[in-house]
């Protein structure tokens, strides 16, 4: 039996603007369990990373979350203290940027930043944070951890750059390891390396991961469940075999659609039409509806809610609710 590691309920996350405030992130539930590895996919602009922010309340000065509840080993994150969450945030739960050379500090050598992450959560002495840090970039498979605890992240690769970054987000042992397309800015090769690295550090510190990503070869590699996201809302979640073998929203369709396949020499490739709506012209009812195929006149006018699909899944379209009638619904 899986045990419940942190549930999001409703969580609404809204920004200003210069038109007005606008939701970026509506009525997001999820859950991850302990030891679990759950990707949240979908295109740029869906909501992933603004739902990963709001978890760990990084949000820029121009957004608030407005709604929902956080709990994580039996607290809500939303009524804790600052200082305690800052206290939460980097021990608890850490989390891995997407752009490492954006993230690591270019004044500062990788050792430095290394040290100083251990030194904020842990009772220990320079010395002894300066040998956990080469334990760690040995644990993350660096052959030389002592000349890159010297080095500047100029002077690194972009491979090794996210090690230092993984390094430093397991250096406290958190329960919970956010990674934000963590692979992006990386060639093929070392892309394979890291996510390796991530299910063989999930296995051997029993920790849980929150993978976001737009690449459902990833998805399909990494997760045990996966949470589809489109326009600030979940459209389907459930096991990974069971949306990759029988996806039941028209978006999931359409982004394993799009998936290329090798053994095709001359195929044309799928691609869904339109584009993510911006947050501030969402559309009524269902926010796939303009760019879906199968939109029945209900789905324009009315939000569906979130349908039991079947083996633990959910889809958010009104084909998925047990009273659907073709040429009827609504």
């Amino acid at each position: 039996m899986n045990h419940i590691l942190l549930r999001i309920s409703n969580l609404s996350t809204e920004f200003k603007t210069e038109k007005g405030v606008f939701p970026a992130v509506s009525g997001v539930d999820l859950t991850i369990n302990k030891g679990e590895i759950l990707c949240i996919v979908g295109e740029s602009g869906s909501g992933k990373t603004v739902a990963s922010l709001s978890l760990m309340q990084l949000l820029p000065a121009s957004g608030k979350i407005a709604s929902g509840e956080i709990w994580f080993e039996g607290r809500d994150l939303l009524k804790v203290k600052k200082k305690e969450m800052s206290q939460i945030r980097g021990k608890a739960i850490s989390m891995i940027f997407q752009d490492p050379m954006m993230a690591l500090d270019p004044v500062y050598t990788c050792g430095s930043q290394l040290i100083e992450a251990l030194r904020i959560h842990n009772k220990i002495s320079r010395s002894g944070a300066f040998d956990k840090a080469l334990e760690l970039l040995k644990h993350v498979g660096i052959a030389h951890p002592e000349r890159v605890m010297h080095a500047y992240p100029h002077e690194l690769s972009g491979g090794m750059c996210q090690r230092i970054m993984i390094a430093m987000a397991l250096s406290c042992s958190p329960r919970l390891l956010i990674a934000d397309e963590p692979t992006t800015a990386l060639d093929v090769t070392v892309q394979a390396q890291i996510l390796d690295l991530l299910k063989k550090l999930r296995d051997e510190m029993h920790m849980s991961i929150m993978l976001i990503t737009h690449d459902l070869g990833v998805v399909a590699e990494m997760a045990d469940r996966v949470a589809v996201m489109y326009a600030g809302k979940v459209m389907e979640e459930g096991d990974v075999r069971s949306i990759f073998r029988n996806p039941q929203h028209p978006y999931t369709q359409g982004l394993i659609r799009s998936i290329p396949h090798l053994d095709q020499a001359n195929e044309k490739l799928y691609s869904i039409s339109g584009a993510v709506p911006s947050i501030n012209s969402m559309p009524e009812g269902c926010r796939f509806s303009p760019r879906c195929p199968d939109a029945a006149e209900i789905c324009s006018r009315q939000e569906p809610q979130m349908f039991p699909t079947g083996g633990g899944c959910r889809a958010r379209c009104w084909k998925s609710d047990p009273a659907w009638k073709e040429g009827e619904a609504g």
